[in-house]
């Protein structure tokens, strides 16, 4: 189908591009933060006329309880960005009483229109060697510390009492709360999300399985439904207003349960977390549920209530505004240890790393020996996550272990499944896959227990990522289509575009190719979709470009696939995604090696060849350098090739982590060089052993690619008995792979049987596509 262009905006010196999230200055880019992009959109779009602060605040943040003082903020900084001193309010006029008015000439032009690919599907086919994906995994790992540093945060509160004998049962389930209906001055707004964490809380403190808050509000995202209808499969939901009547409090709490019970709880006071408490300690009653933790006194200026308003802010996406009520709370609720792991965990949420550490490491300093165990295991869990990141193995595998060890100890189920989830990351990515393996079942078990839906859905994302690193794309092709029904059914949108990739991946291992298209159906064409996954950044675009390209050379369309990685290539920077520009270097060099381009697929292979792709997979790193040695042998360049072979097996023999995928490239190797040198009967002895590993790894993907050089390799030595054993045990993917289907053509034409010979490479040929199918005479490649 064909798209119309994009939508640009021309003021002054610059260019706007609301839809590629751009603006650029002279041509030079111009930084700004998200929500100050958006509003520059926003007020851009509609400068015919006034935009008033409440409609800015709801475009702009998704939701109302924006203080004015964050939105004029924001201004201050955009003018600051577009050369306006503010004084004389050149660019952004401010209205008195009503908002802000875009000011500016503006002109406004179409972009060139881009041709997207039809969704008909086309023949299934495959490629040979251009089978990984573009940084997925390296992507996947990114989410999973993403995920595993918001979760952190869900469990900080799970302190409490174990509950009297409860008439209500959650069977593995959870409760919800959803935000707080208030009715009061703009002051109290703040009571919106903060009382909805703390009616959680207590909750959680009677040992009733309640979801974060965190996530009710990621399942709430881009919607205004407050019903609860997406919740159906929560055991139970709750609903809650407060409202402020001259300087009395009336808090109502509606619940209402999935199989259509309802309890109603009321209380009212003076001070609203007073009544707010009492409310929820009346609803707990009615359910079966008793809290006997007191708490901290409720009165103004308490811990409690900051930690309440900082939490709002928080949930609110204004870490400015949980700064400053942190710097404004009294010395002794300021030094407050909570108080001083939410100062962290905003460092954290905005991406600084080294502050966010060195605050963490020095609260757990301050903490008690033995004492305040769960905060203790949170802090070390967000601290192995970042040793993580940076890939300081020894300090996170420590810290992980030792919180683990800790929040054991207090039955923390949220905080323990964390640290589990963080600590299978860290084993994955050691290669420690049986541990791995056992550390993210832990994580779903005691997500379940804990009541976390969301979480158990994470893991068995999480579990279906390991299962493909564990060379089982059909397990992880079950997992990660029940992780991605979990997420639609929840609303969880943020989840849906990595579940789709390494479901595609799952699928093209298992040369499922039309399922493989089809997955990618769901989120392609971009422009028309990203709006079903929320919102969609410039990395996550270009990852989801390649693994459509995957798909499009997977069904024979090369040069819909060229054409797109060549585009992710060239919008991709080096320096700022190393990996997944190895990896679109790694697909076009297999592109070229299959039309017969040598010397560029060789460049190509070369340009792939980084610390970066190495670190992500080294799988990956071994099929790339055979790519690399293949086209060098085609090209006629035996000397390069050989010394490509030396020094790809010096690699392979030094690896501290062994596994059979990688040692299956390094026996093709091993059959090259036999090759090269002449030696015949050995280079068909390695192709062998390559062929039996490969049949014991059991996936189907790796079988076709190496059955395919080991037959034609046996045919040119005229072995054509053992060629047609080979081609029979491609033959269950000779009707959807063009390679099996090549390997029985030539098969059929070394036995002199014409009319097969013809019929299966018009079947290989309409599987390959637009793929220039080898020459008849040509043995395969290693």
């Amino acid at each position: 189908m064909t798209s119309t262009g994009a939508t640009i905006y021309r003021f002054d010196d610059f260019q706007l591009n609301p839809l590629g999230r751009e603006l650029r200055r002279n041509g030079e880019p111009v930084e700004l933060a998200a929500s100050a992009f958006d509003c520059l959109v926003y007020l851009v779009e509609h400068r015919e006329r006034p935009v008033g602060k409440d409609e800015l605040i709801s475009a702009v943040w998704g939701r109302t309880d924006v203080s004015d003082n964050l939105l004029a903020q924001t201004i201050v900084r955009l003018r600051r960005a577009l050369g306006d001193a503010g004084t004389e309010q050149r660019c952004i006029k401010t209205v008195p009483r009503v908002g802000y008015r875009w000011a500016l000439d503006t002109q406004v032009v179409q972009a060139a229109a881009e041709v997207t690919p039809p969704p008909a599907a086309a023949a299934p086919d495959a490629g040979d060697r251009r089978k990984t994906l573009p940084i997925r995994r390296s992507l996947w790992i990114s989410l999973f510390v993403t995920l595993a540093l918001a979760l952190v945060y869900a469990g900080w509160q799970m302190q409490g009492n174990r509950a009297a004998k409860a008439n209500f049962q959650f069977h593995q389930s959870a409760a919800v709360v959803l935000p707080v209906e208030v009715v009061a001055p703009d002051d109290w707004k703040w009571l919106h999300l903060g009382m909805m964490d703390m009616i959680a809380t207590r909750l959680r403190d009677a040992k009733v399985p309640t979801e974060s808050s965190q996530e009710v509000l990621a399942l709430l995202k881009d919607t205004d439904d407050m019903s609860g209808a997406r919740f159906s499969s929560y055991a139970l939901v709750v609903h809650a207003s407060a409202e402020l009547s001259g300087d009395h409090w009336r808090v109502d709490l509606d619940a209402k349960s999935k199989d259509g019970r309802t309890w109603k709880a009321e209380a009212t006071g003076s001070d609203v977390l007073v009544a707010a408490r009492t409310a929820s300690d009346l609803l707990l009653a009615q359910l079966g549920y008793t809290s006997s933790s007191s708490g901290l006194s409720l009165t103004g200026g308490t811990v409690q209530e900051y930690l309440q308003r900082i939490d709002a802010a928080r949930l609110a996406g204004q870490p400015q505004t949980a700064r400053e009520l942190i710097d404004q709370a009294p010395p002794d609720v300021r030094n407050h240890h909570e108080i001083t792991y939410f100062r962290a965990s905003l460092e954290c949420d905005e991406g600084h790393a080294d502050v966010c550490q060195q605050q963490l490491e020095a609260l757990l300093k301050q903490l008690p020996d033995k004492q305040e165990n769960v905060l203790r295991g949170e802090v070390l869990t967000v601290l192995g996550t970042l040793h993580s990141n940076r890939r300081e193995w020894a300090q996170a595998t420590s810290a992980l272990d030792e919180a683990i060890h800790v929040l054991q100890g207090d039955k923390n189920f949220g905080a323990l499944a964390t640290a589990y989830l963080s600590r299978g990351y860290l084993n994955q990515n050691l290669w420690k896959l049986e541990e791995a393996t056992a550390d993210l079942g832990r994580a779903r078990v005691n997500y379940s227990l804990a009541g976390e839906l969301v979480g158990v859905a994470k893991s068995d994302f999480a579990m279906g990522v390991l299962a493909l690193r564990r060379s089982q794309p059909d397990a992880a092709a079950t997992l990660l289509q029940h992780a991605y029904d979990q997420f639609v059914s929840m609303g969880m949108r943020s989840m849906l575009p990595s579940t789709l990739d390494a479901l595609a991946y799952a699928q093209q291992m298992l040369l499922k190719f039309p399922d493989e298209l089809a997955t990618t159906d769901h989120f392609w064409p971009l422009d028309d979709k990203a709006k079903d996954f929320g919102f969609v950044g410039d990395d996550m675009r270009r990852e989801l470009s390649s693994v459509r390209a995957t798909a499009l050379a997977d069904n024979g369309r090369t040069a819909e696939a060229k054409a797109l990685f060549e585009r992710v290539l060239n919008e991709t920077d080096a320096e700022k995604e190393p990996g997944l520009r190895a990896q679109v270097s790694k697909s076009l060099a297999a592109l070229a090696l299959d039309s017969g381009d040598n010397d560029r697929a060789a460049a190509l292979a070369a340009d792939a060849m980084t610390p970066a792709l190495e670190e992500d997979d080294q799988r990956d790193y071994a099929e790339v350098w055979l790519t690399r040695i293949t086209a060098l042998q085609r090209a006629g360049k035996t000397d390069q090739a050989r010394q490509q072979i030396v020094a790809m097996l010096a690699w392979e023999a030094g690896l501290s982590v062994k596994n059979d995928w990688t040692h299956v490239y390094a026996l093709r190797v091993q059959a090259a060089q036999a090759w090269i040198d002449g030696h015949r009967d050995q280079s068909i002895e390695q192709l062998k052993r390559a062929m039996n590993l490969a049949d014991k790894l059991g996936v189907p993907e790796v079988i076709v690619s190496v059955g395919q050089a080991y037959a034609l390799a046996l045919l040119e030595t005229g072995h054509v008995d053992q060629a047609v054993a080979i081609s029979g045990r491609l033959s269950a993917w000779s009707a959807t792979d063009w390679r099996a289907a090549w390997v029985e053509a030539r098969v059929y034409q070394a036995l002199g049987q014409t009319d097969s010979w013809e019929k299966s490479r018009a079947t290989a040929q309409q599987l390959a596509g637009d793929r220039t199918l080898p020459a008849a005479s040509s043995s395969g490649e290693f």
